[in-house]
């Protein structure tokens, strides 16, 4: 009985949220999109800034990486992602790339070291554990300053445009880097150049496809 009884005094206690929103938009201390509990320009540092950018399902993920790697389609892209640019997708493809990267080159430091055995000082051969490091600081490092260097480059040319969205488009626009990675597995530089330039080549084309029209619309009339 006294715990019931606790329970009501606190339950009576509780402040209306409604009540409070209500009364700090009539004093004008709270915007018209904001909520009682919006934590403002801190809510950067909370899970819940980022949860949207996250709430993507299979279909959406594979979709975005499909039209990734066909260029021709490109220009789609925005319409598809429209005002839900995701982070899950880009970053499945960063940490793939980067292990991929590392078990390939390390596949083909075993290989070199079976083919020298015998006639080299070394007697057993080690995983190189630096080098996914090294990738990881590359990968992940590229993955996120790229994105903010061509923003800036898009505001720049006045268009106006989301620090996601750029970061989405760039994120899948690596997708075909990582087929790319399994196959400089081969043990022929030729291959590698070969694929390393073919990805490129879509990757930059996928990019194209997608700024490009925005870039276009909105230079000046006087600079055409």
């Amino acid at each position: 009985r006294d715990r019931l009884a606790f329970e009501a005094t606190m339950m009576d206690g509780q402040p209306n949220r409604e009540e409070d929103q209500a009364s700090l938009l009539s004093e004008g201390r709270l915007g018209p999109n904001q909520s009682a509990a919006d934590p403002g320009i801190c809510s950067c540092l909370s899970v819940k800034y980022y949860q949207p950018l996250f709430d993507v399902d299979t279909k959406d993920v594979v979709d975005r990486m499909l039209m990734s790697v066909l260029p021709h389609k490109a220009t789609g892209f925005l319409q598809m992602i429209k005002d839900s640019p995701d982070f899950y997708g880009p970053f499945w493809v960063s940490t793939t790339l980067l292990f991929t990267i590392a078990v390939v080159g390390n596949l083909l430091s075993w290989t070199k070291f079976q083919q020298l055995q015998g006639s080299s000082a070394e007697d057993s051969w080690e995983y190189d554990f630096e080098m996914v490091v090294t990738c990881m600081c590359v990968v992940y490092g590229w993955a996120v300053g790229a994105p903010v260097a061509l923003w800036f480059t898009l505001r720049y040319l006045l268009v106006q445009i989301k620090l996601a969205t750029v970061g989405c488009a760039y994120g899948y626009s690596l997708v075909p880097f990582v087929p790319a990675a399994l196959l400089c597995g081969v043990p022929a530089d030729w291959v590698s150049w070969l694929v390393l330039l073919l990805a490129g080549m879509i990757s930059s084309l996928f990019l194209l496809r997608v700024f490009g029209g925005l870039v276009l619309g909105n230079v000046p009339k006087q600079a055409v």
